[in-house]
């Protein structure tokens, strides 16, 4: 632990918290993004909105992850695959 005069001043700024939160989301999404369950599909919408809500809480703007080609990447919007019985 740190003691009280060692600490710096604890100021965030909203550029960094931003890079944060887009790097938890990528990371997310890069996992999610190999599976193709609808209970996956339940989760990746859960901590979107748990990004959002950090997001707003710091008066950032969400947007979700971005693919190369600049159009956004989810997982949720995908088609749920049918399995067969056996």
């Amino acid at each position: 632990m740190y003691r009280e005069e060692e600490r710096g001043l604890g100021i965030w700024f909203k550029d960094g918290i931003e890079n944060i939160l887009l790097a938890i989301d990528e990371a997310n999404l890069d996992m999610v993004s190999r599976f193709d369950a609808p209970e996956v599909r339940i989760y990746r919408q859960g901590f979107a909105a748990a990004i959002s809500a950090v997001a707003t809480a710091f008066g950032i703007r969400y947007a979700p992850s971005q693919t190369a080609t600049g159009h956004a990447k989810s997982v949720v919007n995908l088609p749920v695959r049918k399995w067969e019985e056996t």
